[in-house]
């Protein structure tokens, strides 16, 4: 249901990708910092220059990454994601250049339920394989687990390059 409703928003163009020329650092956010934000930072940090950080919405800080998305993406992305620790929201060191680039529709909602107005940005919608959303493969198959390490790896990638053009 929320796939749908995502698409719905994203094709009338609520969540077009506008892209500030003053962007200072990229926050990727997810909900626990433990799969797809902490992916798409390391992904994105090989391809740009950019600082890059990611944090969690619904998490603690200091966790590692989730070992069933560490051994996928680093046999299909060859990303080592054993130094990653969690970031908590509440741990966030905001920045008024920071640009938020989320995994679904509702984290931007929730970012401006806190108050937050910098520009955010669905990782989904950079490249030619545009998606509204990235789902969380926490609990998912193998199968599942590898198609979104391989559409977060796309994904950052395009970004970076939109980044540096």
């Amino acid at each position: 249901m929320h796939y749908q409703f995502d698409g719905l928003l994203q094709k009338l163009g609520l969540y077009r990708q506008r892209l500030p020329e003053d962007i200072g650092r990229v926050v990727f956010v997810c909900q626990g910092n433990i799969c797809r934000s902490a992916l798409a930072e390391a992904i994105f940090k090989q391809h740009c220059d950019v600082d890059a950080v990611s944090l969690g919405l619904d998490t603690t800080s200091g966790k590692p990454a989730n070992p069933r998305l560490m051994k996928v993406a680093k046999e299909k992305a060859n990303m080592d994601l054993s130094a990653h620790r969690t970031t908590s929201l509440q741990d966030y060191e905001h920045r008024p250049t920071d640009l938020f680039v989320c995994m679904e529709i509702r984290q931007i909602r929730q970012l401006r339920k806190l108050g937050y107005t910098n520009p955010c940005a669905l990782l989904g919608a950079f490249g030619d394989n545009q998606m509204c959303r990235i789902n969380d493969p926490y609990s998912a198959n193998d199968y599942f687990m590898e198609k979104t390490v391989e559409n977060i790896a796309y994904h950052a990638t395009q970004l970076a390059k939109a980044l540096k053009v």
